[in-house]
């Protein structure tokens, strides 16, 4: 098994190098939010929607690598599953031959023991199994409609105290996709969390 041990530290690093980039999407995100401000103040348009479409890119590749690492971890957790049942499997076995010397004998006291050790060990394993369900529960994909781009211009453009002269829909905000995005990122990073607690 010190194979699989090697495998396990591999999707480990993976997953945090996923959350990395996941953070430097984040960061461009931002510095393309702040040249689509610029570009609104400067009247220029076309290089504002261009910022804000990259904006957009970069918010959703950063959900997706988060996306990816909550996938590797799913993966991480099953080979911890596969290496904890080994360990179980191990010690069963051991508990079973354990258990042919004590019946043989018939002493009360040892068998119960055993039994109580038996299932202790299976509890055990079905936390882990329920921990594996858990981690691999799906996940929603995300777009990058064209509406998006529109509401972050509007969102810039409103922060920079600038009004936008062009024809774009108006019943969408840009706070309303924004938590959104907030809302699937919090609940990717909880489970995250949940994860790197339960290893």
């Amino acid at each position: 098994m010190p194979n699989m041990e090697k495998h396990l530290f591999n999707l480990k690093f993976a997953a945090k190098d996923l959350q990395r980039n996941a953070k430097k999407c984040d960061k461009d995100e931002k510095a393309e939010k702040a040249k689509v401000k610029k570009a609104i103040q400067k009247g220029n348009m076309e290089v504002a929607r261009i910022h804000a479409e990259n904006a957009i890119r970069q918010k959703n590749q950063s959900v997706n690598y988060l996306r990816m690492s909550a996938r590797v971890d799913a993966v991480a957790a099953r080979v911890q599953s596969a290496l904890t049942m080994n360990q179980v499997t191990k010690s069963m076995s051991g508990v079973v031959k354990g258990m042919d010397a004590t019946l043989k004998s018939m002493n009360l006291e040892k068998i119960s023991g055993l039994m109580d050790k038996f299932e202790h060990q299976f509890e055990t394993l079905d936390v882990q199994t329920a921990q594996m369900e858990d981690t691999m529960s799906s996940t929603t994909t995300l777009t990058t409609p064209q509406n998006q781009v529109d509401s972050l211009l509007h969102e810039m453009a409103d922060e920079a105290g600038l009004d936008l002269n062009m024809e774009l829909p108006q019943g969408q905000t840009g706070s309303v996709g924004t938590s959104v995005a907030s809302a699937e990122q919090d609940e990717l990073s909880s489970r995250l969390a949940k994860l790197r607690d339960q290893m």
